[in-house]
Order: structure tokens, then sequence, then C-alpha cells
């Protein structure tokens, strides 16, 4: 292997020994100083895209058109022989450590996991997005969608959302330990589940899974997934708000879910027919999810790419937005409903309700000064008193 241009750390990985034994062996061996041989010009031309093809060959993909198209998006220039080269060398002993992953069967499992994807301009405000991934362990079959928060509500909408897309509910779904699942371990290491997590899941009838401590690899399927849209989908990418993302993520997806998988050599889409997943319940999971937003001066507030008016006294306060179910929207100001939208299904960018322009030509009629005093008029009357008695309690 050594001979072949693996580095120590290459070979500890496929066998399984340290890299001290390695180097030990090595040094037995008299191969230790082939390390410091001059790199070859293909190795050269390729050493910026080795942790990504070593990750690859590690998950079982060795299809060379499929690893020149990933690693062209990356920048490569080189050409397919020598990727062809450089993949050579690995198959064999990759080949055995791929056929120890451990495979589900139809329906069994579903891996989910959260991507960082960057600070982007939303809405006017500096966000954070994260990459919400659904797979399934049998088909490959992968559900992905950005977000701004990775907050328990959002978790569960995308759970939603993902279970639509599949068309049904796995039997057991696997997590790493995140706080918006669990609360930790109880002392006999059974998982404190998070109250509101477990309801959902008792809801869609599906048992939450945690990886075994200390075992990372134990939800590959779902790390790679993540990978893989992160270094496919993402670089590059120009888009102008949080919806126009997701809509470019969903048409990638279909393109992703019909490729041959590298390593189950299927096609996702095709697989997904086999998939024995439960049914989905009759109705949803009741979630109110809430996004603090700032009126403008025409009486409206941007919420997922659409602008929705709320009545025209409200223009420069803050509200607060429900995301209910069924793509009901409830907008509320200082704990008062004020305003009901529908979210919207058929790409409109405005959704202005008259009822909301009620009274703001006659304001607007009589001028700044005069309706500032009519805006008064109609606040709350307040006790009067005599100016002695504020110098009563100041002298106090």
């Amino acid at each position: 292997m050594r001979a072949k241009g693996m580095t120590v750390a290459d070979i500890a990985r496929v066998s399984g020994h340290s890299e001290p034994t390695v180097r030990k062996y090595l040094r037995r061996t008299g191969t230790e100083g082939s390390r410091y041989r001059r790199r070859s010009a293909t190795a050269t031309k390729l050493e910026p895209y080795r942790e990504h093809l070593m990750r690859r060959m590690a998950d079982g993909a060795f299809n060379c058109v499929v690893l020149l198209a990933e690693i062209r998006v990356l920048g490569y220039q080189g050409g397919v022989t020598q990727l062809k080269e450089f993949v050579q060398p690995h198959r064999r002993q990759f080949r055995v450590q791929a056929s120890r992953r451990f495979e589900t069967g139809p329906g069994e499992q579903a891996q989910v996991d959260w991507g960082y994807l960057g600070q982007f301009q939303l809405d006017g405000i500096e966000r954070r997005v994260w990459l919400f991934v659904m797979v399934l362990g049998f088909s490959r079959y992968l559900f992905a969608e950005c977000v701004t928060d990775t907050q328990g509500e959002s978790l569960l909408w995308l759970h939603q959302k993902a279970f639509g897309a599949l068309g049904g509910v796995p039997h057991n779904v696997l997590y790493d330990n995140m706080r918006t699942v669990t609360l930790g371990r109880h002392q006999d290491g059974q998982p404190r589940w998070q109250p509101d997590f477990l309801r959902f899941a008792l809801h869609y009838d599906f048992h939450p899974r945690l990886t075994a401590p200390y075992k990372p690899r134990s939800k590959g399927k779902v790390e790679a997934s993540v990978r893989y849209v992160k270094e496919n989908f993402a670089p590059g990418r120009v888009f102008t708000d949080l919806p126009d993302l997701n809509g470019q993520l969903a048409g990638w997806l279909v393109n992703a879910n019909n490729r041959r998988h590298g390593t189950t050599k299927q096609v996702p889409a095709v697989q997904l027919a086999e998939e024995a997943l439960g049914p989905l319940p009759a109705f949803q999971f009741m979630l109110n999810r809430r996004h603090r937003r700032r009126v403008s001066q025409d009486h409206e507030f941007s919420f997922l790419g659409t602008l929705y008016s709320v009545p025209w006294r409200l223009a420069g306060r803050e509200v607060d937005v429900e995301e209910g179910v069924g793509g009901q929207i409830r907008v509320y100001h200082q704990g008062n409903l004020v305003a009901e939208h529908r979210l919207t299904e058929d790409g409109a960018r405005r959704q202005h309700l008259t009822a909301h322009d009620e009274g703001l030509t006659a304001w607007q009629a009589l001028g700044p000064v005069n309706g500032l005093r009519q805006l008064l008029d109609q606040a709350p009357e307040v006790e009067r008193r005599d100016l002695s008695v504020y110098d009563q309690v100041a002298h106090a």
C-alpha cells in the first residue's frame, strides 16, 4: 500500500491499526522512508481533493465518472485518467472496509442530522442558514431543506415535511445526542427524551434512536449525505431569499435522488417504491412557530419572501408572526391577534388585505398634525392631577 502512494493515515484507516503501529511496521520493512519521495504530477494536481476522494471511497464510491463530477464542482481541472490512477490502488483496500457497513431493510431506518451552510443576507438581516437532512437507510432517498434556526419546533416541522415528501414514516429514526431530541441519559443509560419530541414521535408512530456513545460512524449515511449536499449543491450558489434557495435545492434533489448511488449501485428514487414505510397520520401534529418581524411604512412585513399586510396603525412597529399547521399565518402585536393570512402557494410576492387600509385615507386627509391629534384622541384616558401633587411626591 505504501509503494502505491498511500499515506500512513490512509493505511491506518484501511487496516484498522493506529498510525504509530503502521509507522513501526514500515520502519521494520524499510519502506518508511518512501514517504519522503517526491510526489508525482498526478498526486500534486489531485492533492487539494485528496480528503474528499478518500472520504467518498471510504463510503464505497469508486465510480470515477461520479467522483470526477464532484471534484469538478470543487475546482479540479485535470482529466479522468489521472483520477483513475489515483483511485485504482485504493479499490481493494476500501472495498473490504465498505463491506462492513451496517445496512438496514426497507422502511427500517432513517437518519437525521444538521449541517451549517453559513451566514447570508435575508430579509435585510444577516442570518445563519442551516441544512436539515433526512436519508432513508435502505433506498438512500434524500430529503433536505434550509432553515435559519435549529430549534425544536423547526426540527419537528421539517420532520413533517420530510415524511410528506417520502410518502410515509420509517420504523426507526436515528439521531446524535442533539438537545432538541434528548435531555441526556438516565443512570441506566436510557435516553431522556424531550417531552415535545416524544409526543411528536408517538403521534407519527416511529421509534427514535440515538447513536451509541463513542461510535461517531454509527450514523454515517446521513453524515455522508450532509457532506454530499454541502459539497455538490452549496458551492457558488446564488439566491435571493430562503424560498429561492429551497426551490433550487428541491430541483437539485430530484437529480440527486435519480442518480445511481455510489454504495448501493441503485437509484434512490426507484428504490423508494420498495421502502416499507408506515402510513402518515390522519392529521398533522400541532405546531406553532413564531418569528419577530418589523412592519414597514407600507404596513407590510416580509416573511419567507412574501410581503403580508397588517392594520396601517402598526407601521413601524414590531409584530410576532406565528406559522401554524396547514399554511396558516397569525400576526400578533403585544400579545393581541391583529391579522391572519395563508402562506402563498402560487409564487405571489405580496398579500395585502384592503381591510387593513380602513381609515388610512381619512387620516392622511387630516394632515400630520391633525392626524396625530386624532390618534391621541383615540388613546385611553388617564387621570388628571394638579401639579402640586407631583411637587409633594418629589419633596417626599
